[in-house]
């Protein structure tokens, strides 16, 4: 796929992140008394995850067992270790587009833990009563792929069916998988919804069922402003969205996805989601924090849809004040807004949108939409 105009931005960090706390069991004694080791551990756990290593402390202990301690762009990584008992006490906080996860994997692996207990904890969350929220006991799955990858169990959702609701999908064929720069892709085929699409565990659409989202985020919006002659798709990597705007035959669009990865595996292995939409010349695709990249539009679009992953990952910024005084700013004064909100089983995020959208755009309603997928 060759866009017809690509823009990077640089990238910001917001206060947005995760904190892992891990207790490592039956590791290798050897290395858990190796301060060298150890140090390079940290440094490799910090590459693995994103984060960028700006110095590093250890102290190896008279009796047994090290003490080190990374200091990233992003916060910090620590490692405490009990070599007789085969022990090891980690903490990894990172903030931005790291995924801690994948140093916790990195470190588990290195020491051979035969048992890992890991509480994952979301810290600095703008829009929520309580901004530290822990999220698990126990190992996160971030891909929501059984072992065999026979099955794809979708769990870590937001809101209070993150732990308690399960949702599952018997897999024909694994089409795509990798970890990206900013989150973990899935593209499957399931003998029901055709061929879906997985970020970060959620999954964002199926083949069958696509229609009814997109056009339901676009058609009420442009139809209800008079002349959407400038739009902004913000996320949308798939390009369904923007294909259901192009039917309006508005002059421009721009779209701001930040995972240019994903924009191309569905281009690659869901073509008839974007059916062509990347190759308009009235497309401008800009692969950027649209948080940051929006700062450059001033009262610029007739129309604004919002169609990115829930209120998780790299899509956490998309709910913050911070970003809705931003995409106000770039609307015209009669501009139109639609936002991808949730589920209708979270009635608190969706009230918080909705008063974001009330405080910094105007008067708001609400529309709801089966996706059976």
């Amino acid at each position: 796929m060759a866009p017809p105009s690509v823009i990077p931005q640089q990238l910001a960090i917001s206060p947005l992140g995760k904190h892992l706390l891990v207790d490592y069991w039956q590791c290798n004694p050897a290395l858990l008394n190796n301060e060298a080791a150890l140090t390079q551990l940290l440094k490799d756990a910090a590459k693995a995850a994103g984060a960028t290593v700006m110095s590093i402390q250890s102290h190896k202990f008279d009796t047994q067992g090290v003490t080190a301690v990374a200091i990233l762009a992003e916060s910090h990584i620590s490692i405490h270790t009990w070599p007789e008992d085969g022990y090891a006490g980690v903490d990894v906080y990172t903030c931005g587009h790291c995924d801690p996860l994948l140093a916790h994997e990195t470190i588990n692996k290195a020491l051979s833990a035969q048992r890992a207990e890991v509480v994952e904890m979301i810290r600095g969350r703008e829009q929520y009563q309580q901004s530290i929220t822990a999220s698990a006991d126990n190992t996160p799955r971030r891909d929501g792929l059984e072992d065999d990858k026979s099955w794809f169990m979708e769990g870590a959702v937001p809101g209070q069916r993150d732990g308690n609701v399960s949702h599952g999908f018997s897999i024909d064929k694994l089409n795509f998988q990798a970890q990206t720069e900013f989150q973990h892709c899935l593209i499957f085929d399931t003998p029901v919804y055709g061929r879906v699409l997985v970020l970060d565990g959620i999954v964002q659409l199926s083949t069958s069922d696509e229609h009814i989202y997109h056009e339901m985020i676009v058609h009420p919006a442009m139809f209800a402003h008079a002349q959407p002659r400038r739009v902004v798709i913000v996320g949308g990597g798939d390009g369904g969205t923007l294909r259901e705007v192009l039917k309006h035959n508005p002059q421009e669009v721009v779209m701001i996805d930040i995972d240019e990865a994903v924009v191309n595996a569905a281009a690659q292995h869901l073509p008839g989601i974007n059916n062509g939409a990347f190759d308009d010349p009235r497309v401008t695709l800009i692969f950027a924090d649209a948080a940051e990249a929006l700062r450059d539009y001033d009262k610029a679009f007739d129309v604004a849809i919002i169609d990115c992953n829930d209120a998780v990952g790299t899509s956490a910024r998309l709910f913050e004040s911070s970003f809705y005084q931003t995409l106000t700013s770039a609307l015209d004064d009669r501009g139109i807004c639609a936002i991808q909100a949730g589920s209708m089983l979270e009635e608190g995020i969706l009230l918080d949108t909705r008063k974001l959208g009330e405080t910094h755009i105007g008067r708001t309603t609400g529309f709801k939409l089966p996706m059976p997928s």
